[in-house]
């Protein structure tokens, strides 16, 4: 027996929640996260994975691209996107390694530096008012399971 549904989005909804995706629960959850920190950010012209590139580039003071792929768990293609206005506004560097010259180092510049410092607060804020949205056993719960999965599935 076929039942026509007079609710396509409600019949849609009932179907999402009683069949069980990791895909879609991770990507819908993700999708929101991105735009909560995004919409901070904002304030001083960065997306998410570009503050995620100045934060560890911040951290590593000088990194290669593929440190950079392996730490970001990010495919050279998205790290390039992420990358590229990044160098085009003069906020990243490249030089050569002092070992093996063909081997090019990415580090912050002077302007770099300082939009990482204004950045930096704003993101800090937003981890704080995440954590109060969540609470801190949930956040260090879901932390530990986004530790989980890459650990499980990293390559």
């Amino acid at each position: 027996m076929h039942v026509t549904c007079v609710n396509h989005t409600r019949c849609l909804e009932l179907i999402l929640k009683t069949t069980s995706c990791f895909n879609l629960a991770m990507r819908k959850s993700s999708r929101l996260i991105t735009q909560f920190y995004e919409d901070r950010l904002s304030a001083v012209g960065l997306k998410s994975g570009q503050f995620s590139i100045l934060r560890a580039v911040s951290y590593l003071k000088q990194t290669s691209n593929k440190e950079l792929q392996r730490i970001l768990v990010l495919d050279q293609t998205t790290l390039s996107r992420n990358l590229k206005p990044l160098f085009r506004d003069g906020y990243l560097k490249l030089s050569a390694d002092s070992n093996d010259a063909r081997i090019k180092l990415i580090s912050l510049t002077t302007t770099g530096k300082a939009l990482y410092d204004t950045a930096e607060p704003i993101w800090q804020k937003a981890q704080n008012d995440l954590e109060e949205k969540l609470g801190t056993e949930e956040l260090k719960n879901i932390l530990a399971l986004a530790d989980s999965f890459v650990k499980a599935l990293a390559r």
